[in-house]
């Protein structure tokens, strides 16, 4: 074991755990807004949940059966520089989404009034209204961390291909230095 695979299993099992809490942010808000909605006998839903909870998806899984796989198989094309650094890429671009349109969003609907203006008439509003920053913040996290993981990969993948056999094609877990 070195540190840079490590870091891989820290970074995943960190942004696993994160994506977690993704999805009970969302979750949470769009139980409010059902309540709210459902007091005035109308349905829908913020967009930006239902992408938090499938992106938050994606990422659970995705980041789970790539530490899974790699522990119990060697060499196994998941683990490979060039799977993992498209890949986790199209996830962390996945999240800028996720925060940008949290953020976007919530400033539509709420028109930059301050959360506790809502509490009076709703205080299930409220609840939405607080949980805008949050749910933008713990995606720009996840956004970070796979973008500081996957930079890693990039680096260490060019600074060995000239001293390494076959840098894409091999696992982090598997390299000696």
């Amino acid at each position: 074991m070195n540190a840079l695979w490590l870091y891989r299993v820290f970074t995943l099992i960190l942004v696993a755990i994160i994506s977690l809490a993704v999805i009970g942010l969302c979750v949470h808000t769009s139980n409010n807004l059902n309540e709210i909605l459902s007091a005035i006998q109308v349905s829908g839903h913020f967009p930006y949940t239902s992408l938090g909870i499938a992106i938050s998806a994606i990422t659970l899984v995705s980041s789970v059966l790539l530490i899974v796989l790699d522990f119990f198989f060697d060499n196994i094309f998941t683990s490979y520089l060039i799977f993992e650094i498209p890949w986790l890429s199209i996830v962390w671009i996945l999240w800028i989404s996720v925060g940008a349109t949290t953020l976007s969003e919530g400033k539509t609907i709420f028109q930059g009034q301050p959360c506790s203006t809502f509490n009076v008439v709703l205080p299930s509003a409220k609840e939405i209204c607080e949980d805008v920053h949050p749910l933008a913040i713990i995606a720009f996290v996840n956004f970070a961390l796979l973008f500081l993981y996957t930079a890693s990969l990039v680096v260490v993948a060019f600074a060995s291909s000239s001293s390494y056999s076959s840098p894409w094609t091999s696992s982090l877990k598997n390299r000696d230095k």
